[in-house]
């Protein structure tokens, strides 16, 4: 499986959410999107979430053991 990953860094803005659709748009059924973050923009993760359902993704998330980072990752639908 091929791993895509976007790192969207200790804040993200609205660039970054669109960012997350483009790529989503490249996505083939045998590739997942990580979409990585600052644990302290987590909150932020609703947006990302709401694109990848949308684009037919299904997503689990993932915290970082050393706290700091926050994962996102998405795979299509099949």
């Amino acid at each position: 499986m091929v791993e895509r990953t976007i790192s969207l860094g200790d804040y993200v803005t609205i660039n970054d959410v669109r960012r997350v659709v483009n790529a989503a748009k490249e996505i083939g059924m045998d590739e997942q999107l990580i979409v990585s973050m600052s644990s302290a923009e987590s909150d932020k993760a609703d947006n990302i979430f709401s694109v990848l359902v949308r684009n037919n993704f299904e997503c689990t998330s993932k915290g970082a053991s050393n706290g700091h980072d926050y994962y996102i990752i998405a795979r299509k639908r099949h």
